[in-house]
């Protein structure tokens, strides 16, 4: 796959950059803002879903002496129709036509409710890997999964998993061994609004689930300023 630079994205920086000067960069056609040492490049791919549908999405990638640090951005909100599609192909054929599994059964919700796990059962199945933490949290009210990993060399991965206006976002940096937690990428993530605002929620924002339905309508946003100004932290786990 090609890698190509970043270039619709809004640059937030106050003085020329160095490519190893660390730097904040919002995407609004994938809603998110992250913090990268110089601009990221670009690749995109083809995700395969829990159950087997193929998904349009985007890495955003940067590195530096210490680490190497990545935004995967899942586009699943053409998902629903995809599922009844499937399903009602299967339906009409009374079955004949399925090649792996009950495919006439139309798992739009489960894909939907199951998209952080499946994601985070990558990490988790990686060959000669430690897992020093799994867990549930949230950021900005919007509720993921938070993944600390200890590699075969002795290097520390940290994952953030999260779902949010019909994406899957997967946040994750890798660091030598005995270099510190990247705290400065990883408190960097958050989420905006077509016009580049950043988005915080009153209550737990979840997809998936009870009553949600597809896509999910956003909260009224805050500015990138008062976001900053009242931003809560979840309490990370120890390393």
């Amino acid at each position: 796959m090609r890698l190509v630079p970043l270039i619709s994205v809004a640059l937030v920086a106050s003085a020329p950059l160095s490519a190893q000067d660390w730097q904040t960069t919002t995407v609004t056609e994938d809603g998110f803002r992250a913090n990268f040492p110089g601009q990221p490049t670009v690749e995109s791919i083809t995700y395969e879903t829990e159950f087997r549908l193929k998904l349009p999405g985007r890495v955003y990638r940067a590195a530096d002496a210490l680490g190497k640090y990545s935004t995967t951005v899942v586009d699943y909100r053409d998902v629903q129709r995809m599922h009844d599609e499937r399903s009602a192909k299967c339906l009409a054929a009374k079955g004949a036509n399925q090649q792996d599994g009950d495919t006439c059964q139309n798992d739009f919700v489960m894909e939907v409710a199951g998209a952080m796990d499946h994601a985070a059962a990558a990490f988790l199945q990686r060959d000669g890997i430690k897992v020093t933490h799994y867990g549930t949290y949230f950021l900005d009210m919007v509720s993921g999964r938070l993944i600390q990993l200890t590699n075969p060399d002795r290097s520390r991965t940290y994952v953030a998993i999260h779902q949010h206006a019909g994406r899957l976002y997967v946040h994750e940096a890798t660091v030598p061994a005995g270099m510190p937690e990247p705290i400065l990428f990883e408190q960097g993530l958050a989420w905006v609004d077509g016009d580049g605002k950043a988005i915080r929620y009153r209550t737990l924002y979840t997809e998936g689930y009870a009553d949600w339905k597809f896509p999910q309508p956003t909260a009224p946003p805050h500015t990138l300023r008062d976001l900053d100004a009242s931003r809560e932290q979840p309490p990370r786990p120890p390393r």
